[in-house]
C-alpha cells in the first residue's frame, strides 16, 4: 500500500484509530523530520539572522502500521498546536498500556534500610563467656556481630561522605 499524505487533523484521527484498533497486534512507528526544500545541499542548524529569526521549515510526521502508512505535513506557523495536541493523544493513548509503581515496596525497602542503617550504631553486648563450651561460642558470635556492625558503620559514613562532596 502505497504512502498517503493526509492532513494534520486526518492524521491525528488516523493515529487514534491505530491505538484504539483492538484487532492490530502490530507496532506503531511514528517519525517526525524536518522538510528543506533547498536546492544548495545540506542545510544547517545554526542558519539565523542577526535578529535571531532563522528559516521555519515544515514537519513531515508518518505513522506505521504493518502495511498501513500515511503521513503530513505540518506547517512551522501550526507546529505548537499540532504537538500539543498530538502530546495528548499520545499520552491517553499509552497512559493504560504504563504500569503503575508500587509505592508500598518501595517505602518498603526505604523503611528497612533506614531500620538497617539505625540497627547499625546500637552495639552488640559481648558479656563474660567462658573458657570452652557454649558460653565461649556464643561470645565469639557476638564479638563477630560486633566487627560486623562497626565494618557497615564504616561504609555508611564513606557513603555519606562521598554524596556530600
Amino acid at each position: 500500500m502505497p504512502q498517503q499524505l493526509i492532513s494534520p487533523e486526518e492524521f491525528l484521527t488516523k493515529l487514534e484509530g491505530c491505538f484504539s484498533d483492538p484487532s492490530s497486534s502490530s507496532s506503531v512507528w511514528l517519525t517526525h523530520k524536518r522538510l528543506t526544500h533547498s536546492t544548495d545541499g545540506d542545510v544547517t542548524m545554526g542558519e539565523e539572522n542577526e535578529d535571531g529569526s532563522g528559516p521555519e521549515y515544515e514537519v513531515l510526521i508518518r505513522c506505521t502500521q504493518g502495511d498501513n502508512k500515511f503521513s503530513a505535513k505540518i506547517p512551522a506557523s501550526s507546529l505548537s498546536t499540532f504537538h500539543s495536541t498530538y502530546g495528548a493523544l499520545l499520552k491517553s493513548s499509552f497512559a493504560p498500556l504504563m504500569r503503575k509503581r508500587d509505592k508500598k515496596k518501595e517505602k518498603l525497602r526505604a523503611e528497612s534500610l533506614a531500620k538497617k542503617r539505625r540497627e547499625a550504631y546500637v552495639d552488640v553486648v559481648v558479656g563474660e563467656g567462658g573458657k570452652r563450651g557454649k558460653g565461649r561460642r556464643q561470645r565469639q558470635r557476638k564479638i563477630k556481630a560486633q566487627k560486623k556492625k562497626e565494618a557497615e558503620r564504616e561504609r555508611i559514613e564513606t557513603q555519606k561522605t562521598s554524596g556530600e562532596t
